[in-house]
């Protein structure tokens, strides 16, 4: 156990020095993030001094880092910039405080996207406390979600680029809540969520909740998938998806999601939808080629001149192949291309170097 605090506290120095010299940082969130971290280790403490019998489970835990960066250039004169960005960085703990009982705990740190593009903020994205026998599985706390997991499983790149649902805000990566998963027989599993809404970088804002109800068929190598979400503040909003994957070993992977949300942002009668293809095959153990194609659009409301959200609604095509160095980190040269439905909006094509990293 020593061994463990001596890590975990050596990449904490570590992660704030470096975090402080080089990211502008929320730091009440990250002090939060850190003493909530803190106090789940110390509960683990106490928990694996319990049980001192010979043949009783060794509890046992890792450290997790993930990072995703990235160079890119434009290729066209109106969309020419250039440069090397950090997209993520992952730092979390993983611990097995029993057969049943286990926790995590993961800061995210990147762009918040909303602000200056050169700002970086660290958010808690998961503290959940999971429990976990037979065919039930429960997690509590800042939990991941399992919306859109397993299309971003298929999708297999998501150093490279988000799922749809992520990327377009039809749903959350994680939330305050609890998550119940059950495996209903061998190959049939049924997930219910019932969370704040916000997201991991909100708190609680008001009293509505937003829950979900999934379940996942898995025929040899065919899964499907389906989701319905719904949460109310203004009006009712609610999300349906569908996704069919397809998995041959290691080699091949597909997939194809659809996914819409009716009075999207609380307004009523505003629809989002739209549809993501993907797949990639393997060369060989080293070399994978890929490739993905979604479609975002909206409807037009009575009186308006075009699609609510035309601003926004249009094609991304992805290609590229990926070289896996090792185990823990993979490289990928790619081409993507933004191509809007506003015809007086240029298209964006750029050409990534993308990186992935983990421990």
């Amino acid at each position: 156990m020593l061994y463990f605090f001596r890590v975990f506290f050596a990449q904490e120095l570590y992660c704030k020095f470096y975090i402080a010299k080089n990211l502008t940082i929320n730091y009440a969130i990250v002090k939060k993030a850190i003493t909530s971290m803190l106090g789940l280790l110390m509960f683990i403490t106490l928990f694996s001094q319990n049980d001192t019998s010979k043949n009783a489970f060794v509890p046992n835990g890792k450290p997790m880092v993930k990072v995703f960066s990235n160079f890119h250039f434009g290729l066209t004169p109106y969309n020419n910039s250039s440069g090397f960005e950090l997209q993520r960085a992952y730092i979390g703990y993983g611990y097995n405080m029993s057969e049943n009982f286990s926790l995590k705990a993961n800061i995210d740190v990147g762009n918040p996207g909303n602000e200056s593009k050169y700002e970086y903020t660290a958010y808690l994205k998961t503290a959940a406390l999971t429990y976990k026998k037979d065919k039930l599985q429960v997690d509590f706390g800042m939990i991941g979600l399992n919306q859109f997991k397993l299309q971003e499983k298929i999708w297999g790149h998501r150093y490279i680029y988000k799922s749809f649902m992520d990327e377009h805000g039809f749903g959350h990566s994680a939330d305050l809540g609890v998550l119940l998963k059950y495996d209903l027989v061998k190959d049939l599993q049924v997930d219910i969520t019932l969370r704040n809404g916000e997201g991991y970088k909100r708190t609680q804002s008001d009293s509505n909740y937003r829950g979900a109800i999934g379940s996942t068929l898995t025929l040899g190598d065919i899964m499907l998938r389906g989701v319905y979400d719904i949460t109310r503040k203004e009006k009712v909003q609610s999300t349906i998806s569908g996704f069919l994957g397809y998995k041959l070993k290691n080699e091949i992977l597909a997939g194809v999601e659809y996914n819409v949300q009716l009075n999207s942002g609380f307004d009523k009668d505003h629809t989002l939808s739209g549809i993501s293809t993907y797949a990639s095959y393997s060369i060989s153990d080293k070399f994978q080629v890929f490739g993905r194609f979604d479609w975002l659009t909206s409807n037009k409301i009575s009186g308006e001149p075009g699609n609510w959200n035309k601003l926004e609604d249009g094609t991304k095509q992805i290609v590229g192949i990926q070289y896996q160095m090792i185990k823990q980190a993979r490289i990928a040269i790619n081409f993507q291309n933004w191509e809007p439905d506003d015809s007086t909006v240029d298209n964006a094509p750029f050409i990534y170097i993308s990186l992935e990293f983990k421990i």
